[in-house]
């Protein structure tokens, strides 16, 4: 059996019992967690989207709205109906005043050109040029064929002589209107440019991590953190290898680069139809998530750790009694054949050995109390039984009930006439009276009898009636007995006669009604074998005149002596002549039964070793004397003064003497053996006495009791040893066997009114 396979096999489940759970939790909130995080990350990135197309496309649209007033003014038309030479210097500075109004901070407007084909100029940040001269004339000449009035576009400086843009910025997207506004032959052109790197500011100044850009309908790139990538497609970027369409005003959706997960959010705009684009790796959408995950990692390695150092002392401590029931099984119940795998199949092994055991011991018991009831029904029947005793003995047996119930009573005697000529041998009569009361018991119902008992070669049954009408009764009996006697004789093939006693109405006359079952079964002589003999019939009277000696009488009387009980004694002894002298008897009866006392109480004497001379010191025998009584009281007094009371003085004294002696030596074995773990029983062992004997002998002889008197000689011990040895005061506790030296402290204490330290500091040297 490996060793301790329960307590590991209890541990497993524990943890897995309190793990499971932790796991289960742990990893359903990371997911849920996680999930929310990631739909709250998702959601602020179109938010954050949304707000960027909001940002930017506010300059655009206050861009637009700014220019459309310069447009619209007056300013405006009068310029364009001029041909801006110097004696327009005033108008000049008047358009040029307008145009800074575009150019603020929040507009990012770098420069704005404003031309007139019909009066050839051109007026910028620069100056004012005319126009058909222009190194651009035929680039600007273009923007004529714009398929509207006011539209958006995407510039590169490369492409103009005049650098309008700024340095450090090669695109540049630019608000193109024609004019004049209110007219339908466009002559000039207002030109209103953003550089892209003013833009790409806002975008990377908010979000760090993003990739964001935007992007026109045919999903070129118009604004970007990297020049480069201005005016270059979508599938042209790392982030996308096929042609991607926005159906949506908005969505989201993942793109994967070099085994790099990226989410893309985009937002499309209702101003331009610009899409707004962001591209964010997963990785660094998913640091809250990875957050949360280590956190519920350690959380539940935590408890997890905790449940198993829980699990381990509670599965400790409840494994305990098992395993000490295993100890206590292997130590006095050693296995014999193949051991069991676990603890529990070896204790299961031990319990079916122990049921078994207890079985087998139920089964002994059984016999036993079978053996003992049919002592006590032996008993009874003769007559050895107190009446006191009798009642006690019925319930303790179950029989109390059933024979309350029964009105009238007979006794039944069973005897087998002569196994000669028959098939039997004498080696077969025990099977014989077996199978005879397996018959008796079987005919007669059990509610209806007590246990059918052998004595002296005949089986006797006591019979309860429940019909008060004693004719009934015999009527029955004799249909009982007939119908037994028929039975052994079909079965057995073997003769048997039958007694019958007088009719009773209590157990109390059971021994009576067993004599005359005997006395009936005696006219056999005269009748013959295999008869059924009613003692009603054989005999003059209605009952037989049975005396009883009064055996229990003199068992109580004789005890009482022997224990030194004079009074219990006298009073034994008054009621055995009561019992004797209040029959009706003759003279000769009379001085049997006193012979018959005299003679047991010189039996007692003899098997106690007590000489006669001691007792009886007369001349003549102690029989000649009782017999010149003629009168009770005399009588009475003899068995008193000659024999009662000098018996009381003897028993008295070997008593005192042998109380006195076991005192000794029990005193004398607490002074040799005070520093080893004495015990009552021990003492009974070695003395060959019952434990309580001793300890009632000893009460008596000192006053005090056997474990008493041990603590208070240790008491002596330890305070001799105190002030005469340098022993320590553990070593002193140890020595006289305390459980511990706190506990000797705390009883010297209670004893001195001061510690063994303080004790020995006190007198020692005094």
């Amino acid at each position: 059996m490996r060793k301790k396979s329960l307590l590991t096999k209890l541990v497993l489940f524990g943890c897995i019992l309190s793990i499971m759970p932790v796991l289960f939790v742990g990893t359903f909130s990371y997911i849920q967690s996680s999930k929310q995080v990631q739909k709250q990350i998702n959601f602020s990135e179109v938010q954050y989207i949304k707000q960027l197309n909001l940002n930017i496309e506010q300059i655009f649209v206050t861009l637009n709205l700014t220019l459309n007033n310069l447009i619209n003014s007056t300013v405006m038309e009068q310029a364009l109906q001029s041909e801006m030479n110097y004696k327009e210097f005033q108008l000049y500075n008047n358009l040029r005043k307008e145009i800074s109004h575009l150019q603020s901070f929040d507009s990012k407007v770098s420069d704005v050109v404003i031309l007139s084909k019909q009066e050839d100029w051109l007026v910028k940040n620069s100056g004012l040029y005319r126009l058909k001269s222009h190194d651009d004339f035929d680039k600007y000449m273009n923007f004529f064929e714009l398929n509207s009035n006011s539209e958006w576009v995407l510039l590169k400086s490369q492409d103009f002589s005049d650098n309008f843009f700024n340095a450090n910025c090669e695109y540049s997207i630019s608000l193109v209107k024609k004019l004049p506004a209110r007219v339908t032959n466009k002559d000039g052109l207002a030109f209103a440019h953003i550089p892209t790197c003013s833009i790409s500011e806002i975008i990377t100044k908010e979000r760090e991590f993003d990739k964001v850009m935007i992007i026109d309908g045919s999903n070129r790139i118009l604004v970007h953190e990297d020049q480069e990538m201005i005016g270059k497609t979508l599938i042209e970027t790392p982030y996308f290898t096929d042609e991607i369409e926005f159906n949506e005003n908005s969505g989201q959706f993942q793109v994967t680069v070099e085994n790099h997960h990226n989410t893309v959010t985009y937002y499309k705009s209702d101003f331009n139809g610009w899409i707004y684009l962001s591209i964010v790796s997963l990785d660094n959408m998913t640091v809250e998530s990875k957050k949360i995950g280590w956190f519920t990692l350690y959380i539940c390695g935590s408890i997890i750790m905790i449940s198993i150092l829980f699990v381990w002392l509670t599965t400790r401590k409840l494994y305990l009694p098992i395993g000490r029931l295993i100890q206590f099984v292997q130590e006095r119940l050693p296995i014999e054949n193949e051991k069991p795998q676990g603890e529990l199949q070896y204790i299961q092994k031990y319990m079916q050995e122990l049921f078994s055991s207890n079985s087998k011991l139920e089964d002994e018991v059984r016999d036993h109390k079978q053996q003992v009831r049919s002592l006590f029904i032996s008993r009874l029947l003769t007559g050895n039984i107190r009446v006191s005793e009798m009642e006690n003995k019925l319930a303790y047996f179950g029989l109390q009930q059933r024979v309350n119930q029964w009105k009238k009573i007979m006794m039944l005697t069973v005897q087998i006439d002569t196994i000669e000529k028959t098939r039997y041998e004498n080696k077969d009569v025990d099977l014989l009276y077996f199978a005879i009361s397996n018959i008796v018991e079987e005919i007669i119902l059990k509610d209806n009898r007590l246990p059918s008992v052998w004595i002296d070669q005949t089986l006797a049954v006591l019979v309860g009636f429940d019909a008060e009408d004693i004719k009934i009764t015999n009527d029955k009996i004799y249909e009982l007995t007939e119908k037994l006697q028929g039975l052994i004789r079909v079965y057995l093939d073997l003769s048997v006669s039958i007694g019958i006693s007088l009719v009773y109405e209590d157990i109390s006359f059971a021994p009576r009604a067993y004599q005359e079952g005997l006395e009936a079964l005696k006219h056999r002589i005269k009748l013959g074998t295999g008869v059924i003999i009613h003692y009603g019939n054989v005999s003059s009277t209605n009952h037989s005149i049975v005396i009883q000696y009064p055996q229990i009488a003199e068992m109580e009387l004789l005890d009482a002596i022997k224990l030194s009980d004079k009074g219990e004694a006298l009073t034994q002894l008054n009621n055995w002549m009561d019992k004797v002298f209040n029959q009706s008897q003759t003279l000769n009866e009379y001085q049997v039964y006193l012979m018959r006392l005299l003679n047991n109480i010189m039996i007692m004497m003899q098997e106690a070793s007590i000489p006669y001379e001691q007792i009886y010191q007369l001349r003549t025998p102690p029989h000649e004397d009782l017999l010149k009584l003629q009168v009770r009281d005399d009588v009475e007094d003899w068995f008193k003064n000659k024999l009662l009371l000098p018996l009381i003085q003897i028993f008295g004294d070997r008593r005192d003497s042998l109380y006195h002696n076991l005192s000794e030596e029990m005193i004398d074995m607490i002074h040799s053996q005070y520093d080893k773990d004495l015990t009552l029983e021990e003492c009974a062992s070695k003395l060959h006495y019952n434990a309580n004997y001793l300890s009632s002998v000893f009460k008596k002889e000192t006053n005090t009791t056997f474990s008493e008197y041990l603590s208070s000689y240790r008491f002596r011990i330890a305070k001799q040893w105190l002030l005469t040895s340098d022993m320590t005061i553990k070593e002193v506790a140890d020595r006289l066997k305390y459980n511990n030296s706190q506990n000797f402290i705390r009883s010297f204490r209670k004893q001195e009114g001061m510690t063994p330290g303080e004790y020995r500091k006190k007198y020692k040297g005094n």
